[in-house]
């Protein structure tokens, strides 16, 4: 099965081969703004619980996290491995490029001072 190009991206996200592998290639960089600035889009409602400028707190920030990470954590909810109504509600109203897109925006955020890590 081949992946699409938003997974392909979250692939190399992961292995941290984003800029060694693609960068080179045509098209990427002004690609991969596109996905950032969809993500940037779609963030809106995400933020408005998970604040980018996020410390301790019930509710992470997701800014800086690798985009795998986001990408899993959303596939959990809305495939019922995670169970918080709010987020299985959201996640089951994306499709994989949003979840790529959004994941790619938090990915390029800076970590807050004194965040904290979610756990799988």
């Amino acid at each position: 099965m081949s992946r699409s190009a938003p997974a392909a991206i979250v692939a190399a996200l992961a292995l941290g081969t984003l800029r060694a592998v693609l960068w080179p290639v045509p098209g990427f960089a002004a690609d991969a703004a596109m996905l950032i600035a969809y993500g940037r889009h779609l963030a809106s409602e995400c933020t408005a619980c998970h604040r980018p400028d996020a410390g301790k707190g019930a509710i992470p920030s997701l800014a800086g996290r690798p985009a795998a990470e986001i990408v899993g954590l959303l596939q959990d909810y809305r495939d019922s491995r995670k169970t918080n109504p709010v987020m299985v509600s959201v996640a089951t109203s994306l499709d994989d490029r949003q979840m790529a897109a959004l994941a790619a925006y938090f990915a390029a955020l800076p970590k807050p001072p004194g965040h904290r890590e979610q756990t799988r």
